[in-house]
């Protein structure tokens, strides 16, 4: 039979299109609104047939997968009565026939992949348990029934199955251990690299099996015998095939050879520096394209989001465009960015625009000290998500760039906790308690406070069907700094959600970029 997962609804309500909400978790970008349904599994028979419902219940199903007995199903849940609020999961196991699912983890977690072994009857998974709040770094993990589950990679201080920003996937790679024979495999990046790990089942030292600077790693799969087919890219590359032997890598696709061919694609050069706290920093920078270095240029700060979202080694068309104007720019992974170790990653809970400011106005401080051609005069700020709440917080406490592009991005923290697909968890996990307990401290960390600070013209860009940073986070904005004399567009895409800039229609993208490259240039030259 072959395993899928389904809606189902709750209730029958005939023909009426009210939405009648009774649940906290009802709406999820890029998903919708889906607050009469449930996620269940199902099989049919491969040869075809009736589908069969095998979970039931005021519950969704995740991460599910096949047990090798053929038999039975482990996958991701809680049934909980308090799930929606707490957000995380244990692991179940289901017969294939039907019946009550058996709990087989007492620990709430979140997980990330469930993987279970081809033979043995032994799980493995990745995931963490929230001990160093949302910045905890992800592990990997083994797990035989009846018995506490146990940690191959506590020592390995890096987040496993994160990824480095791109928006030429077309999709994520996640966090799903692989096994290969008696290692499990696991990709992670590190120092701005995206590499290919693995670890003895049994137990023991992690191994880096490949990846670098020659590139990074994505999605992969593992032979019994240690062979591994993979994707990887780098700054001017962008996705192709490969396979690796065992001892050496070659490339088995070349599919992108004729764009790279005839396009001016620009390297990046890294960008590193001790921040005021004294931890280093790491950041890059992609020279514009027909670089003279007798001209001045001006320079974009080009933000990711996250927070522990992390730039490097990946190829980021956006970055490609903007070069192709004329434009250097500038990315850096601040304090609080993923893709290294944990203290680094998890400092921003309760203390967002503090060093993580701090660190990115340095970098644009290095790159003007270390490149004389950067115009200082003509400085863009721009980032999408966290990005984006970080250029409102910029805007709204220097006036050192000349021009602003904010993208997806959050203005008030007490109206993103109602209005955010996850903004009750967020609020809570990012900045400390409810915000009834924190009014101050969340308005203290809300750009809409500092708006009449604001000079720097600002387009706004937003999509209408974000459910994650919601439009109106924009329409806020929008309105202060309109009635406020400064300049400003608002730009709204129709039928898009908080992955535009990744995913979104083509037209939307290539207008998109367009809109971001006459701002620039109207205020950048």
């Amino acid at each position: 039979s072959i395993l899928f997962t389904s809606n189902v609804k709750r209730a029958d309500r005939g023909d009426s299109d009210v939405k009648v909400i009774d649940r906290l978790v009802y709406k999820f970008n890029g998903r919708g609104f889906f607050e009469n349904l449930r996620k269940h599994l199902f099989t049919v028979p491969a040869k075809g047939g009736k589908a069969k419902q095998v979970t039931k219940g005021e519950f969704d199903v995740s991460n599910a997968e096949w047990m090798n007995d053929g038999k039975s199903f482990v996958f991701a849940s809680n049934l909980d009565p308090d799930a929606d609020i707490v957000r995380r999961s244990y692991l179940y196991r289901v017969d294939a026939k039907g019946g009550a699912p058996v709990q087989l983890t007492r620990t709430l977690m979140s997980i990330g992949g469930v993987s279970p072994h081809p033979k043995k009857r032994l799980l493995a998974f990745s995931g963490h348990d929230y001990h160093n709040g949302s910045g905890t770094n992800s592990d990997i993990w083994t797990l035989t029934e009846g018995k506490e589950p146990a940690n191959l990679t506590s020592g390995f201080d890096q987040d496993l199955g994160a990824k480095l920003s791109s928006d030429v996937r077309v999709s994520s790679p996640g966090c799903l251990p692989v096994w290969g024979g008696e290692y499990l495999y696991f990709n992670s990046p590190m120092d701005g690299d995206a590499c290919l790990y693995r670890v003895p089942a049994k137990g023991g030292k992690v191994e880096k099996v490949l990846g670098g600077r020659d590139h990074s790693i994505e999605a992969f799969t593992v032979t019994d015998d240690g062979k591994v087919g993979y994707t990887a890219m780098d700054t001017t590359k962008p996705t192709e095939l490969w396979f690796w032997d065992g001892k050496e890598s070659r490339q088995v696709t070349d599919l992108n050879r004729d764009y790279v061919k005839k396009t001016d694609i620009m390297p990046h050069e890294e960008l590193t520096f001790r921040s005021g706290a004294g931890h280093t920093v790491q950041g890059w920078l992609m020279k514009p394209q027909g670089f003279d270095p007798a001209k001045k240029y001006p320079l974009i700060l080009h933000i990711h989001g996250g927070p522990r979202g992390a730039y490097g080694n990946a190829f980021m068309h956006e970055f490609q465009y903007l070069a192709a104007q004329g434009w250097a720019v500038l990315y850096v992974n601040p304090w609080g960015s993923g893709g290294y170790y944990e203290e680094y990653q998890a400092a921003l809970p309760g203390h967002y625009f503090e060093q993580d400011y701090d660190d990115l106005m340095k970098a644009v401080d290095a790159a003007l000290e270390r490149n004389k051609w950067v115009d200082p005069k003509r400085l863009g700020v721009t980032g999408g998500s966290y990005g984006g709440v970080m250029t409102n917080w910029i805007i709204g406490h220097t006036d050192r760039f000349a021009a602003a592009v904010t993208l997806r991005s959050i203005t008030n923290w007490i109206s993103f906790f109602g209005c955010s697909d996850i903004g009750w968890t967020f609020g809570k996990t990012e900045l400390g308690s409810n915000w009834w307990d924190m009014e101050e401290e969340f308005m203290a960390k809300s750009p809409i406070r500092y708006v009449k600070n604001m000079v720097t013209p600002t387009m706004i860009i937003h999509s209408e069907e974000d459910y994650r940073c919601p439009i109106e986070e924009g329409e806020q904005l929008f309105a202060a700094l309109k009635v406020l004399g400064v300049p400003t567009e608002f730009i709204r895409f129709p039928g898009e959600n908080h992955e535009l800039s990744r995913s979104g229609k083509p037209k939307h993208r290539k207008e998109r970029l367009e809109h971001m490259a006459r701002w620039f240039k109207k205020y950048l030259g």
